[in-house]
């Protein structure tokens, strides 16, 4: 849910970027010192009903987004229930068990922060979120792959929709190593790598930052058939190894669905003079005392459909390829070698070696050699195939 983010002074100025424009434009609009409240989440009735809250930054959003921490936050039903919803850290509240929910009520959030300010949102109803048919994939001719989701409500009753993913990719080191140095021993020396330490292979997990929505409201049916929700560039590092998606499946409100429409109009349709110019948004949440105050977001309430797909690269025509940029060098196994070939991490020793070349242990640079530098982890998932 991370989509809101780092697009809301875009969203909230109208500042037209056009190195061609002889006047700049000067935007009447102010963020406040603190910024805007964002509030990104979704009341679900079957999962865990999680918000997160922010602050707006202005331009070009490359530091790290303020957290809002000491609320309190809780969801309201029309007939009086209140479910609070613990504070997790980083600005994420949450419930850890689905809550019971009914199509007979309608639902809201209301936060308090630790400044006295209150917010509120209007009630929504429980819309049930039909399950999703399949997740199926193509790779195309320039070997991208693209990703889509497909579903249908039989009851006609659905609408609008709204989908986002968390994606896991497995990807390898160009060698693997079956020793690493130890500083700890006298003298440091070279040891075999326990298998918990392996930095071969690496898993990197992501969430979708875009907005994905969809609609049947002009078909005669509702059906969403070969929505796009991913696509993996070609030769990318992602589809190196293994890939998998974790597709979640929404559905909204017509006023949720117009409301993520016009946030995705304002951040992914902006850059040259020919686009739409960026529009306030109107959410769902206002502050109490405070109606003219502006937040971002919208409240939405329902069940969330999810389905995981594989795709191995045994599936595909994969053109990615990672090796080493020199041949491995041979460390004589002397102390002192080992020491100063060893002891700044520049190389990794790969393995014990000997013939015509040498004896002693074969290395390359630490950063093809161990697969955390990239960023991922060296930890399988628990859902991963073995």
């Amino acid at each position: 849910m991370q989509r809101y983010r780092q697009i809301l002074l875009t969203i909230l100025t109208a500042i037209l970027l056009c190195t061609s424009c002889k006047d700049p434009y000067i935007s009447p609009y102010r963020s406040p010192v603190t910024g805007y409240l964002v509030v990104e989440g979704y009341i679900s009735g079957n999962s865990a009903t999680q918000f997160t809250l922010t602050r707006s930054i202005p331009l070009p959003g490359d530091s790290t987004l303020p957290t809002v921490t000491g609320a309190t936050v809780q969801v309201e039903s029309s007939d009086n229930s209140v479910y609070p919803l613990a504070e997790q850290g980083q600005g994420v509240y949450s419930d850890a068990t689905p809550l019971p929910l009914t199509t007979a009520d309608q639902y809201r959030l209301r936060i308090k922060t630790k400044d006295g300010k209150e917010y509120l949102s209007g009630y929504v109803p429980y819309k049930p979120t039909p399950p999703i048919d399949s997740i199926n994939w193509v790779q195309k001719s320039d070997y991208s792959i693209q990703i889509y989701a497909n579903t249908h409500d039989p009851a006609n009753n659905t609408h609008y929709y709204q989908w986002s993913y968390n994606q896991t990719y497995e990807y390898r080191s160009a060698e693997y190593s079956e020793d690493y140095y130890d500083k700890n021993t006298v003298p440091p020396s070279v040891q075999p790598r326990p298998a918990a330490d392996q930095i071969y292979r690496c898993w990197t997990t992501g969430n979708s930052s875009n907005i994905i929505i969809g609609s049947s409201t002009k078909l005669a049916k509702d059906v969403i058939y070969e929505q796009p929700v991913k696509m993996i560039p070609p030769d990318d590092v992602q589809s190196s190894w293994l890939y998998s998606i974790l597709v979640k499946q929404y559905a909204l409100t017509e006023g949720g669905y117009n409301f993520l429409t016009l946030m995705a109009r304002n951040s992914e349709s902006l850059g040259s003079i020919f686009d739409a110019q960026p529009t306030q948004l109107s959410g769902n949440i206002k502050n109490v005392a405070d109606p003219t105050e502006i937040v971002i977001g919208f409240v939405s309430a329902g069940t969330v459909q999810q389905q995981r797909i594989f795709i191995y690269r045994s599936q595909i025509v994969s053109r990615y390829s990672y090796s080493c940029p020199m041949p491995d060098t041979i460390i004589s196994p002397t102390p002192t070698k080992i020491k100063d070939a060893f002891s700044l991490d520049i190389l990794t020793p790969v393995q014990y070696v000997m013939g015509q070349q040498g004896t002693g242990w074969s290395s390359n640079y630490t950063f093809c050699i161990n697969c955390t530098i990239s960023g991922g982890v060296n930890v399988m998932p628990s859902f991963w195939p073995n």
